[in-house]
C-alpha cells in the first residue's frame, strides 16, 4: 500500500481522486491548496503526488519545481492532474518535474491505470521514479471515436485531439460511409457533422439510433448550425450532445470523455441487468429441479419405509441390503444439497469461516473416497488416490473433503459401469508454494462451452447427464477461492473430464512413489 498525496482545491473531485485511490489499495491524503500540498508533502514524505495544476495560494507548476529541487522528493512519481488538455500543458508540467498527465475529466480506470504504473499489484510499495517520457502517448485507451466529416481537415484535426487522450479513432466523410464503419467499429462515440452531401448527419443519427446494433452509441454533433432550431433537432434525432463549429479544444475533450464514460456506464448497466435477467432465469430453474430431485429421492425413501413398516418387506428377503443401501444414497445426496445451497449462499456473505490447520492431503482424499465408496460400488467404478505421502497442506479439511466429496460424486455420476475415478496430486508447476490437486474420470467429458461456467452458482450443463442442483461446484470453487486457490476445468471439450485446483502447501512435496488404494 502506497501512501499518495492528493492536492486538488476542488471539493468533489477531490473526493473522487480519493475513492479511487482507496479503491486502487492505497492511502489518500489531501491538501486544497498549492502552500498546503507543499507543507504536507514535506512533513508526510508521501510515496506519490497527484497535482492539480490551477490551485489558489501556489499554484501546482510552483509546487512541482520546490519539491524537484527537495533531495528527498527527487524519486517520488508526480502526476498533474488537470483540466488543462492541451500539448502545451502537457509539455510544461513535464518540464516543472511532473511524471504524467492526466486530463480532466478522467474516467477511474485511466487513474487506476496510471497509477499502476508505479505501483504495480504486488509490486514494492516504494515507486521508482523515470525520466519523464515527453513522447508517450496514453498507454490506456479511453473509448473509440468515430470522427465523420467531409472536410478532410476537420477530420484531421479531431482525429489528432482524440488520439491525445487516449481515443482510437475511426473516420467516415459521409453518412453513408458513417453507418457501415459504425456497425463494422461499434465505437463509444460519434463525432458527427451536419451538413454532408447526400446523406446529412441528423439522418445519420437517425439510422444509428433505429439499427439494434449502433442504437447504444452516443452521438454528439460537432457543427456550425448552431441555432436554437438546428440544436433541437439534433436532440430529437437522438444526438446526445452538442459542440459548435470552430470548436474548443478543452470543450471538445471534456464532452468526448462524458460520452464514453456514459456508454460505458451505460453498457456495464446493461450487462449487469442481463447478468441479474439470467440468474433469475436459472434460479427458476433450479426451485423447479430441486423441487423435482427432492421429491424423487424423498419418494424412493418413503416407499421402502412404508414397505418395511407393512410387513411387505423384511430383513431376510433378497432385495432388502439393495434397497436400504439405495435409501442411504439417497438420503445423503438430499444432505448435500441443502448443505451446499447452505454453504454457497453463506460463504457469498462471507459468513462461512474457515480454520485452517496442517493436514496431510492423502488424509483428505482417503476420507472423502471413504465417503464415496457406497456410491461408487452401485456402478462398479473403482476409486483411487494418487497422492505422495509427504504431501502436507493447509486447509480446513472439513471443507476441502467436501470439495473433493463433490468432485467425486459428480465424477462417479458421470463415469460409466466399470470405469474409473481418482484424485492425483503433484506440485503446482507456477506456483512453488502451492500443490496441484486433479480429479480425474474416463466419463464423456466436459463440452468447451461448459468448461468455463460449470462453477456457476445453478449452471446446468448441456453435454452431460443432467443430475444435482447446479451448486456443488460453486461451492468448491468458493471453497477452493477461499483458501487463495484457483479451481478449473483443464481438458474442456476433451473425453475423460479433469477439474483441478491449488492448494496451499505446508511442506514441500518429495517426490516418492504414490499411493494407490
Amino acid at each position: 500500500m502506497a501512501r499518495i498525496l492528493i492536492v486538488e482545491d476542488d471539493p468533489n473531485n477531490l473526493d473522487v481522486a480519493q475513492r479511487i485511490v482507496r479503491a486502487a489499495g492505497h492511502e489518500a491524503i489531501a491538501a486544497t491548496d498549492g502552500l498546503m500540498g507543499l507543507e504536507v508533502a514535506r512533513r508526510k514524505h508521501p510515496d506519490a503526488i497527484l497535482m492539480d495544476l490551477l490551485l489558489p495560494q501556489l499554484d501546482g507548476w510552483s509546487v512541482t519545481r520546490a519539491l524537484r529541487a527537495e533531495p528527498w522528493a527527487q524519486g517520488v512519481p508526480i502526476i498533474a492532474v488537470s483540466a488543462l488538455a492541451m500539448q502545451a500543458d502537457r509539455a510544461l508540467a513535464l518540464e516543472a518535474g511532473c511524471d504524467d498527465f492526466v486530463s480532466k475529466p478522467y474516467a477511474p480506470a485511466e487513474l487506476r491505470a496510471v497509477l499502476s504504473r508505479y505501483f504495480p499489484v504486488g509490486g514494492a510499495t516504494r515507486a521508482v521514479r523515470t525520466a519523464p517520457d515527453t513522447t508517450r502517448q496514453p498507454e490506456v485507451v479511453l473509448g473509440r471515436a468515430l470522427v465523420v466529416d467531409d472536410e478532410p481537415g476537420n477530420i484531421e484535426l479531431l482525429t489528432r485531439r482524440l488520439r491525445a487522450i487516449g481515443c482510437e479513432t475511426f473516420e467516415a466523410s459521409s453518412g453513408e460511409q458513417a453507418l457501415e464503419v459504425a456497425k463494422r467499429e461499434l465505437p463509444d462515440v460519434v463525432l458527427l457533422d451536419v451538413m454532408m452531401p447526400g446523406m446529412d448527419g441528423w439522418e445519420t443519427c437517425r439510422r444509428l439510433r433505429e439499427d439494434p446494433i449502433t442504437a447504444g452509441i452516443q452521438v454528439i454533433f460537432v457543427t456550425a448550425r448552431d441555432h436554437a432550431e438546428d440544436i433541437a433537432k439534433g436532440f430529437e434525432v437522438g444526438g446526445m450532445d452538442y459542440v459548435p463549429k470552430p470548436f474548443e479544444p478543452l470543450e471538445l475533450t471534456a464532452r468526448v470523455r462524458s460520452a464514453i464514460i456514459r456508454k460505458k456506464l451505460r453498457d456495464d448497466l446493461k450487462k449487469k441487468n442481463e447478468d441479474l435477467e439470467r440468474l433469475e432465469r436459472s434460479r427458476q430453474e433450479l426451485i423447479g429441479m430441486l423441487g423435482h430431485d427432492i421429491r424423487n429421492l424423498a419418494n424412493s425413501v418413503i416407499a421402502f419405509l412404508e414397505l418395511v413398516g407393512h410387513g411387505q418387506l423384511t430383513p431376510d428377503r433378497p432385495e432388502f441390503g439393495q434397497l436400504l443401501q439405495l435409501s442411504e444414497a439417497n438420503v445423503t445426496e438430499l444432505l448435500r444439497m441443502v448443505n451446499a445451497l447452505l454453504d454457497v449462499y453463506r460463504m457469498e456473505e462471507g459468513r462461512l469461516e474457515m480454520m485452517p490447520q496442517v493436514v496431510p492431503l492423502a488424509e483428505l482424499a482417503q476420507r472423502s473416497i471413504a465417503q464415496m465408496r457406497p456410491e461408487a460400488a452401485a456402478k462398479s467404478v473403482r476409486l483411487a488416490a494418487l497422492v505422495p505421502e509427504d504431501a502436507s497442506v493447509f486447509v480446513d479439511d472439513a471443507l476441502i473433503v467436501r470439495v473433493l466429496t463433490n468432485l467425486l460424486s459428480n465424477a462417479v455420476k458421470h463415469t460409466p459401469s466399470g470405469g474409473d475415478v481418482r484424485i492425483e496430486a503433484r506440485p503446482a508447476p507456477d506456483a512453488p508454494d502451492a500443490v496441484l490437486v486433479r480429479v480425474v474420470d474416463n466419463g464423456p467429458g466436459i463440452p468447451l462451452e461448459d468448461a468455463p461456467h460449470i462453477f456457476d452458482r445453478f449452471y446446468q450443463g448441456r453435454g452431460r447427464k443432467r443430475g444435482g442442483s447446479g451448486l456443488g461446484l460453486a461451492f468448491c470453487k468458493l471453497a477452493v477461492e477461499l483458501h487463495g486457490g484457483k479451481i478449473t476445468v483443464a481438458n474442456g471439450g476433451q473425453p475423460g473430464a479433469i477439474v483441478e485446483f491449488t492448494l496451499p502447501v505446508a511442506a514441500q512435496i518429495v517426490a516418492k512413489p504414490a499411493l494407490s488404494r
